[in-house]
């Protein structure tokens, strides 16, 4: 009987470890495939931004360039040389940001150094493995948890759903290289050491105690958010009073060990930023400004959107029957099972910001909606083990080395379901955040700048600079809250190339350390802009600075604009796009087609499901830039490129044509007064460098 458990609980433990790795391994064939596209040379590709950030210090590390705690070099340039220079006070009181090397360097960071060198790999390498094999250790945890408390469906059911929603997969593919990897082991492993700490007597008490400690100090470690670790411990002393109700000298002990262990100065961080934490993700999310007007950058980015409850349900279980049935399941199996369960709280409420924040906080969801979805099998099968029992049955005699198998066999109908029911998440393929020919372009970067050049773009990329290019950026996906990303994204919008280039030498110079105090002076932050853009903070600049323009940002213009153009009176810019017509071919001597659009150059009129005329068509064709000019109050304007002898066609409004970004990233027309061009391989990239006065 205890033998065919232990092979059942093993059983739970490594179906949806297969499953997790299956789902995420089996990309490896389309990988392969498409390798010219998904490799660069013989290393893969990165499958999220924040990879490259956490690549970078483990490259940092390996070369023995990593200081702990010092300001990082590449990094929020020119504000982490200003901040540098001011006091903790004077930093305190601005609410500047200075981004430094965390101390210690990230656990993921560390593993990723530490397995390059030993395998003698390119990091990308490691991570490709890496990050997938972490991503299916909850399941230890959880089912184990669960299976002590007596619900092991709940356990079973949690972990299959869980490893295989599809916000989880999406965070843990191959080449992700990304914390969410363990952003569910740990809180599962540190609530159940909790458990333990309440139902254990003797040496066995502290040892769980000890446990949980250095899960909550590795957490840290690997996550960086002091605020979960302190929720977490708190749950567990309210759990601990609530349940015990006295206190001994044992269980005093017992808080030391813990307390000693976790840290006491990952707590006291943990005080310190809980309070921004919650103002920033549930009492102020989704608001329209960040600091005193400026626009809010979080709106425009995809993962902090909160989502509907149909795509909820899409991302966690993938059928809204069974995600209602274990949403209501879990709320009962809360209730009647508090005393086991109240140490899963806190990863259970991350779980239900769901529906108030991003959607990333599904994946927090999926397992609970699991162990709901399972809960309600273990309470038919616990009906049925108890009418078993009371009647006496012949059955009886052998049911309790039947009802192993039964458990056995209700999981595989738990695993069918899961896969039937999550099937675009089976049919999930990781694909690269970067293109090789982008790749390429920003290991060039490193070669045509000096060493000591800033680099002016959008945030997206920031990091991947940082790391192929080894070059200091303005701002990156840590750092794109703050308004200097409002004033990159007006260079993009402006059609004035003095606006662009004043703004661009002005932060150079002054960074955004001062905006606070400024807005406290009670400037207006238009006002602020307009001395940005007026050159009043313009003087010769202390280190090359190049602009450049990637691939990417034609899709992301729509929102880049929108911020650049921003209306503060208003509170909303001008959500223009550009939209790309394809490949232009020729019909005749007058009129070609791009992308179904039938267009004569000669009159400008552009046939598709009805008929309009241009107001202009701008080309560029092997370097020479010309305008065609034919209905003045015509909406539509037109660029017409040549690359690579391939004619690309570009539609899109007045205000998007004559934007810096299209003058000067898509049609190559640019101030000579201002900027020099110096690499020239559009539509990968176009860099820029400003010409120092």
């Amino acid at each position: 009987m205890r033998n065919l458990r232990f092979v059942r609980l093993l059983l739970f433990l490594l179906i949806p470890i297969v499953v997790g790795l299956y789902v995420r391994f089996d990309d490896l064939s389309v990988w392969q495939a498409r390798k010219s596209s998904f490799y660069y040379k013989d290393r893969p590709l990165f499958t999220s931004y924040d990879a490259f950030y956490f690549a970078r210090w483990s490259e940092d590390y390996l070369e023995g360039k990593y200081k702990a705690g010092k300001v990082d070099p590449l990094r929020f340039v020119p504000d982490n040389y200003i901040v540098s220079k001011l006091s903790d006070s004077e930093i305190k009181k601005l609410k500047a940001y200075k981004a430094v090397y965390p101390e210690p360097i990230p656990l993921e960071s560390f593993m990723g150094a530490v397995f390059a060198k030993l395998f003698h790999t390119h990091i990308e390498n490691v991570a490709f493995y890496l990050t997938p094999i972490l991503a299916v250790l909850f399941v230890i945890p959880l089912v184990i948890y669960m299976d002590e408390i007596g619900v092991p469906l709940a356990g079973f059911s949690g972990a299959v759903f869980g490893v295989i929603s599809l916000m989880y997969l999406a965070r843990t593919t191959v080449a992700r290289f990304d914390t969410d990897s363990l952003n569910l082991f740990f809180p599962f492993l540190i609530a159940y050491f909790f458990y333990k700490i309440l139902h254990t007597e003797g040496w066995k008490k502290y040892l769980f105690a000890i446990l949980a400690g250095v899960s909550c100090q590795l957490f840290y470690w690997w996550y960086a958010h002091p605020d979960l670790v302190l929720i977490m411990l708190i749950v567990f002393i309210v759990g601990f009073i609530v349940l015990k109700r006295q206190f001994s000298k044992n269980d005093v002990k017992v808080f030391g060990c813990l307390f000693l262990t976790a840290n006491p100065l990952i707590i006291y961080k943990g005080i310190m930023i809980l309070a921004d934490r919650v103002n920033t993700y549930i009492l102020n999310f989704g608001k329209s400004a960040v600091q005193s007007g400026f626009p809010n950058v979080m709106q425009s980015i995809s993962e902090d959107q909160r989502a509907s409850l149909k795509a909820i349900i899409a991302m966690s279980t993938g059928n809204s029957i069974v995600f209602f049935v274990g949403l209501l399941f879990v709320f009962v199996l809360f209730f009647r099972k508090w005393r086991e369960m109240l140490f899963l709280i806190p990863t259970f409420l991350l779980g239900l910001m769901s529906f108030k924040s991003g959607n990333r906080f599904v994946m927090y969801l999926a397992p609970f909606i699991g162990i709901g979805f399972g809960y309600f099998l273990d309470f038919l099968f616990d009906y049925f083990n108890e009418y078993v029992r009371d009647n006496n049955s012949l059955f009886n005699n052998s049911w309790s080395r039947l009802k192993e198998i039964v458990l056995l066999g209700l999981a595989v109908v738990i695993s069918v379901l899961a896969f039937s029911v999550q099937s675009e998440a089976v049919k999930f393929v990781a694909v690269p955040k970067i293109t090789p020919a982008l790749e390429e372009a920003f290991l060039k970067l490193k070669e045509i700048t000096p060493k000591d050049s800033w680099i002016w773009t959008w945030w997206d990329y920031g990091t991947a600079i940082q790391y192929l290019s080894r070059r200091a950026v303005y701002h990156d996906g840590q750092s794109q809250l703050s308004p200097k990303t409002y004033f990159v994204a007006t260079t993009f919008s402006t059609p004035s190339s003095r606006e662009a280039y004043n703004t661009i030498i002005g932060i150079s110079n002054v960074g955004i350390t001062y905006v606070n105090k400024w807005l406290k002076e009670g400037k207006k932050p238009e006002e602020i802009k307009a001395e940005f853009l007026s050159g009043r903070f313009n003087g010769k600049l202390k280190h090359p600075v190049y602009w450049i323009f990637t691939e990417d940002e034609i899709g992301k213009f729509s929102w880049i604009n929108y911020f650049g153009t921003w209306n503060f009176e208003l509170k909303k810019g001008v959500k223009d796009s550009i939209t790309p017509l394809g490949v232009c071919v020729a019909v005749d001597k007058e009129n070609i087609i791009c992308g179904g659009i039938r267009i004569n150059l000669r009159t400008g009129v552009v046939r598709a499901k009805g008929a309009t005329v241009l107001n202009k068509i701008a080309l560029n064709v092997n370097g020479k830039y010309k305008e065609l000019t034919f209905n003045p109050a015509g909406r539509f304007y037109l660029d017409l490129v040549n690359v690579r002898g391939r004619l690309l066609g570009f539609i899109m409004g007045q205000q998007p044509f004559y934007s810096m970004f299209n003058q000067m990233f898509i049609l190559r027309h640019y101030d000579g007064r201002y900027f020099k061009l110096v690499y020239d391989d559009f539509p990968v990239m176009v860099a820029y460098r400003l010409v120092s006065k």
